[in-house]
């Protein structure tokens, strides 16, 4: 636990509105493994964000945490809501912009609920069609 504690403290450090974020969550192993081997990073990108910040964050990242980095940029243009949804559940928010932050993630957290609802019903309901198909129904 200390171990986090700390990890979160050193990500919370880093400048991130400088860095076009407008919001980090750090998830996975670096979270709860006493070696792990990077760090993850969701990163929602804020106004003006670029491919050469995204390099930016990396370093910040591991000069802070003396790891590799992972860094995962989403949008709500074309999420990917698995990511978003191991994220959200497992992980912890390092950075919210103050004017932008917690509006866009959570933006982000409602299309990837509405994502994984539909998709979740779709599979129940292929796998009912099928089901139905193999007694002779429909």
């Amino acid at each position: 636990m200390e171990r986090r504690r700390r990890l979160v403290a050193a990500l919370s450090s880093i400048d991130w509105g400088r860095l076009r974020v407008a919001a980090a969550v750090v998830y996975g192993s670096a979270l709860w493994s006493p070696r792990p081997r990077d760090v993850d990073v969701l990163v929602v990108p804020g106004e003006g964000f670029r491919l050469e910040d995204e390099v930016r964050v990396m370093e910040a990242v591991e000069e802070a945490t003396g790891l590799p980095a992972d860094i995962h940029v989403v949008d709500l243009g074309d999420p990917d809501c698995f990511l978003v949804e191991e994220a959200l559940a497992h992980g912890e928010i390092v950075y919210l912009h103050p004017r932008v932050g917690a509006g866009l993630l959570a933006r982000l957290a409602l299309v990837c609920w509405d994502y994984m609802t539909m998709r979740r019903r779709l599979g129940y309901t292929r796998t009912l069609l099928r089901r139905a198909e193999s007694l002779g129904g429909p």
